[in-house]
């Protein structure tokens, strides 16, 4: 009976050890999968593709990409909040998911109760831009011209819930203007139209503003404060007091993932982003490396979601 004792004991006690080593085990054991929500080519990609191989030297296991598009995000969002909390799949998340339930109804994850925060990645403005025939060479000339013919200016969004289509939406709120929205595919798409003359203004990646800029009057950059990636272009807020709508991309897991591998992921992203060649290349695209604690990023998150919610009630927007 003794022995029988003794042998549950040990048994007890080995599974014991074997969870307790298997809970606080060596962080990463194998390949660690990076989840881009959008399609290979995008803003989202390149951040993406850029940290994954220093993060793979850092940590001493492969970093991979891949890229889950459709539905506006929500396949690889949804994909990332469904999987095992244990470390080896992480989300590319970006800053429209905070209002994503405010305009798309088949929305099922809540970001903070779904999700575990672990950095922001970096943090790019948006650049107003018109048409060179638009009559405005700065946001206030363009303020007086729209609400000189209300409705009559068009400008272009990617349809509800992307950056472009909230930074219109504020613009038009606090400025004041009544202009109507023609929905886009893609990028390329409402750029193309915007330099025929088919639309008159539109909040571009800054990237592509800047590759167009031959072609387009570029009047504001949408962060609240100049960027140093364009200290030429004045800030919106110049014109518009308080407007502040940049875009911003961060890593964030599925929730549950365990504290010490959410600090060691959240230490090698720091490190990474202080690298002088991945800082070059990202502010060569108009980013800002922007990395953060957790708890940080937590507050950004809720601050937006917030912020999100009072554009949506101000503007009449419904979740379709």
């Amino acid at each position: 009976m003794k022995l029988h004792r003794t042998a549950l004991v040990a048994a007890a006690l080995g599974t014991f050890f074997s969870l307790a080593h298997a809970q606080t085990g060596k962080w990463p054991e194998k390949t660690v999968r990076m989840v881009v929500a959008t399609a290979p080519g995008g803003g989202d990609d390149f951040v993406t593709r850029l940290i994954a191989p220093k993060l793979s030297e850092l940590l001493g296991q492969q970093f991979i990409v891949e890229n889950r598009a459709g539905a506006g995000g929500m396949i690889g969002q949804t994909f990332v909040m469904k999987v095992a909390p244990d470390g080896y799949t992480w989300l590319l998340a970006g800053g429209s998911m905070a209002g994503a339930r405010y305009v798309n109804a088949a929305v099922t994850y809540d970001v903070l109760r779904d999700f575990t925060p672990v950095s922001l990645l970096e943090t790019s403005p948006f650049i107003m831009v018109v048409h060179p025939t638009v009559p405005a060479r700065t946001v206030k000339d363009y303020v007086a011209l729209a609400r000189s013919q209300p409705g009559k200016m068009t400008y272009a969004t990617l349809g509800a819930g992307q950056i472009p289509y909230w930074a219109a939406l504020l613009f038009n709120n606090m400025a004041g203007v009544k202009a109507l929205e023609v929905p886009y595919k893609g990028f390329s798409e409402a750029v193309s139209d915007l330099i025929s003359g088919r639309v008159d203004y539109y909040f571009a990646p800054s990237a592509t503003a800047v590759a167009h800029k031959d072609r387009l009057r570029l009047l504001a950059v949408t962060s609240i404060a100049r960027s140093p990636s364009f200290p030429d272009i004045p800030p919106l807020s110049e014109a518009v007091p308080d407007y502040d709508m940049p875009a911003w991309r961060s890593i964030m897991g599925p929730a549950g993932v365990r504290r010490d591998i959410v600090i060691a992921l959240n230490a090698a992203i720091g490190r990474t982003l202080a690298m002088p060649d991945v800082r070059d290349k990202m502010r060569g695209v108009g980013s800002d490396p922007s990395p953060s604690t957790p708890e940080e990023l937590t507050k950004r998150y809720a601050d937006w979601i917030e912020r999100f919610g009072k554009i949506a009630k101000a503007s009449g927007v419904k979740p379709m």
